[in-house]
């Protein structure tokens, strides 16, 4: 018999309340349970920071990218004035969704009714309104979310009395800040479905253990990672762990034209999990992030993107060549990947699954579980 949502929750205060040492894997049932999907979608999914893409993504006035947070339909677009600004993608005339796909427009138009938003999101045009009485362009806008950015990522939150993403993360600045993000040159970006739940994803993404099997022909080609990795907690926001390299042919290393990273960070690797579904893997030579979301509990939605410094890419002989190399390795990581946390996914289903210790290399999942238990159980 399956355990109740109230069970599930119980188990997961109790696994946070311990120390690491102490602490097991999430109850398998939690990635099932429709009680714990419903409470993840009104408390984080409606409530947190939501990663959409990148400035550098829509460097133009009029550039603009979409996604589906839940069942709300969002757009965030580059303004006249160089800002952005996020709205919900939806016609305030009979609901149609205005833009599909990213892309770029100088104004916004409706499929059904040619309803016409400015790039602020104004009325400008709606064709046979004259006949309406009282009707006025200038009364009707398009709902304006709160928008914030991070290190060059855009972030879109639901919830019109959300704190500023940018004050949450202060201390991560300090940390990754001399990367200099906002500059790295987008080259990939993608959207695509998993058969999997959500937190699955978030899991292996942060797991420092599945390197050596998952990845031994990827990233665990020229070896093993294992005694190079520090994990840290970090606070309430994120969490986070660094691969530290040493110069060497194989490793990860910043272009000698890169003045501005210094000592350590110039063979860094670091793995973030912004709560609840942004990750990334931020390198001198590379940026590779996903915004991770449920689609039921079953399915999740993914946009990942990949970015270049572009020191890097003036750099090389054959800038194409290059960007292929990267996007071959990073294609074969997410091929490795996916079987594997749909295997686990349907596996938890199991009535035989249960709640495992964890490795040292697990630090950042056990700390993602605790942030469930922060946001859930209460």
């Amino acid at each position: 018999m399956r355990p109740s949502t109230e069970e599930i929750l119980a188990s997961l205060a109790e696994n946070a309340d311990l120390g690491f040492a102490s602490g097991r894997t999430l109850p398998p049932a939690i990635y099932h349970d429709r009680g714990v999907l419903d409470l993840e979608i009104d408390r984080l999914f409606r409530k947190e920071w939501i990663c959409l893409g990148r400035l550098a993504e829509i460097p133009d006035v009029g550039d603009y990218v979409c996604r589906d947070i839940i069942d709300s339909p969002v757009f965030v677009a580059r303004q006249r004035d160089g800002s952005v600004k996020a709205f919900a993608n939806v016609c305030v005339h009979r609901a149609a969704r205005l833009l599909e796909t990213d892309g770029h427009a100088t104004r916004i138009s409706c499929p059904y009714h040619s309803w016409t938003y400015e790039l602020d999101g104004q009325l400008v045009g709606a064709p046979f309104m004259k006949e309406t009485p009282g009707f006025d362009v200038r009364s009707h806008r398009l709902r304006e979310l709160p928008c914030d950015t991070w290190q060059g990522f855009v972030y879109v939150c639901l919830d019109p009395d959300a704190a500023p993403l940018s004050q949450q993360l202060n201390t991560l600045s300090g940390l990754v800040g001399d990367y200099r993000m906002k500059d790295y040159v987008p080259v990939f970006a993608q959207q695509e479905t998993w058969n999997a739940n959500w937190k699955c994803l978030v899991e292996n993404y942060m797991d420092a253990y599945h390197l050596h099997k998952v990845h031994r022909d990827s990233f665990a080609k020229h070896g093993s990672s294992e005694a190079k990795t520090t994990l840290f907690d970090g606070e309430d926001a994120f969490t986070y762990h660094y691969v530290q390299e040493d110069e060497g042919p194989k490793t990860v290393q910043a272009h000698p034209d890169n003045t501005w990273l210094k000592g350590v960070d110039r063979h860094r690797t670091w793995l973030i999990n912004i709560f609840p579904g942004h990750t990334m893997q931020l390198q001198p030579d590379m940026l590779w992030y996903l915004s991770i979301l449920p689609v039921g509990h079953d399915k999740v939605s993914i946009r990942w993107a990949v970015s270049i410094p572009a020191e890097i890419l003036a750099g090389v002989k054959d800038r194409q060549a290059h960007i292929d190399d990267v996007m071959a390795l990073l294609h074969q990581v997410n091929s490795e990947d996916q079987p594997v946390v749909e295997n686990v996914f349907n596996s938890t289903r199991s009535p035989e699954a249960g709640q495992g210790p964890l490795s040292y290399l697990e630090r950042n999942v056990w700390q993602f579980g605790r942030y469930l238990a922060r946001k859930l159980c209460r």
